[in-house]
């Protein structure tokens, strides 16, 4: 009796810890789940880590290979076998029931392996446009993390310009209350900070939109709103010719290995649509149970009578598809070639335009607004000398910036031309 109890007591005891035990898992699951933190700050490789996870088109994508690998599983399976069942003679004396089984056999499982042929070439085409969509959205994801670098280098500079001019003013302040100069004067640099302001005030818009941008490219999920985007505009010439480019994208670019592909399952389909025209057999057995309650049993052989429809249709659209993606394959590789040849040529016109900016015309500009402003502030030169040399600086500063991150955005578009880095 007392072992019983004890028994009971352990029992009791146990189970009430393990309905604690899960209690508590149910209650802080959730907790451990929505605790994952979200990236706060992102360099351009993160980036690309996160948009090869969280991209829903590149996942999408690859959903599609699994259903297009799954027809591969379809095409290797056999007919199922065939069964009849008749029941004969119901009001006379006695009936007759029949059973019949019969199973397709391929002829020389021709078929099969022309099936197989053809949907193991559709997930070969489906593979190599997961690539292709992971290149576009590589390539999407590294314009829109330049633009927003572009965006906040001008918000960097508006915000210079304005601490200037809020320098500049303090002192002329000082200077119109002692009666040195105007309130004209004055005025015209308060109007004059407006321009710097909207700079800003664009700037800051840009960021958020192409912030927005990006997160939706790799993820918004795992990425926080006010997400800090690491990197620079630092100027990286590169060496690539353009036979060397379209050589290398030949080889390299998944579309253009996505049309051949499709070619090739053309061609598959064209030996599957031939196979199809041949004939099957059914061999068949029979059981019967006569009326005189006779066991008996028989052989029987199925076959169509090709006559009319012998495939014909069907081959001719498969030899004619073969023909379609042949062109399209062509169409892709003129494509490519037009595509480097357009981008090569906005290398080499951004890279001068930047060179030139950075190493003649800001260094001027920055020159001159430095000594316009020196002078200014002792006056030397006149408020329309300042604020010129202001403007000229604002717009060759600014200029430098749009050519840079264009410089950026087109050596991404080769890399993307070309079907990987442009460095070897």
């Amino acid at each position: 009796m007392i072992a019983r109890i004890a028994v009971d007591f352990v029992t009791t005891s146990v189970s009430r810890v393990l309905v604690l035990v899960g209690t508590l898992a149910i209650c802080f699951a959730p907790i451990a789940s929505s605790g994952q933190e979200r990236a706060t700050r992102l360099t351009l490789d993160d980036a690309l880590r996160l948009a090869e996870r969280e991209n829903p088109t590149l996942r999408a994508k690859r959903f599609e290979l699994d259903v297009t690998r799954a027809g591969e599983i379809t095409a290797g399976l056999r007919p199922n076998p065939s069964a009849s069942y008749t029941a004969e003679k119901f009001g006379a004396t006695a009936q007759e029931y029949t059973v019949t089984v019969g199973q397709t056999i391929m002829k020389s499982n021709a078929r099969k392996a022309r099936r197989l042929d053809s949907a193991r070439a559709a997930t070969r085409v489906t593979r190599f446009e997961v690539d292709d969509i992971r290149r576009q959205v590589f390539a999407q994801v590294k314009k829109t993390f330049t633009d927003v670098l572009v965006a906040r280098a001008t918000l960097v500079l508006a915000e210079q310009t304005l601490k200037t001019l809020d320098d500049v003013e303090r002192i002329q302040r000082f200077r119109a209350e002692r009666g040195d100069i105007s309130e004209l004067e004055l005025t015209r640099i308060q109007l004059q900070r407006f321009t710097f302001e909207r700079d800003a005030a664009d700037a800051r818009q840009a960021i958020a939109a192409t912030t927005i941008a990006l997160r939706a490219l790799v993820g918004a999920a795992s990425v926080a709103p006010d997400v800090e985007v690491l990197g620079d505009l630092g100027f990286r010439d590169v060496g690539v010719s353009r036979d060397e480019a379209v050589q290398r994208a030949l080889t390299a670019r998944p579309d253009l290995q996505a049309a051949e592909a499709a070619r090739d399952k053309a061609k598959a389909d064209v030996a599957l649509a031939r196979a199809n025209a041949k004939w099957d057999i059914t061999p068949q057995l029979e059981y019967k149970r006569t009326d005189t309650n006779d066991n008996t049993f028989g052989f029987g052989l199925s076959l169509p009578l090709r006559i009319f429809d012998r495939n014909q249709g069907e081959i001719a659209r498969t030899q004619a598809e073969v023909e379609r993606v042949t062109a399209q394959r062509d169409a892709t590789v003129a494509q490519i070639v037009s595509e480097i040849e357009t981008v090569l040529a906005a290398v080499t016109t951004l890279r001068q335009r930047v060179e030139s900016l950075r190493n003649v015309y800001l260094p001027k500009a920055e020159q001159a607004r430095n000594t316009v402003e020196f002078a200014y502030r002792r006056g030397g030169v006149s408020l329309l000398d300042f604020l010129d040399a202001q403007r000229t600086y604002r717009e060759t500063s600014l200029e430098h910036l749009r050519a840079l991150g264009n410089y950026w955005t087109v050596l991404y578009q080769l890399e993307a031309a070309i079907g990987g880095p442009v460095e070897k």
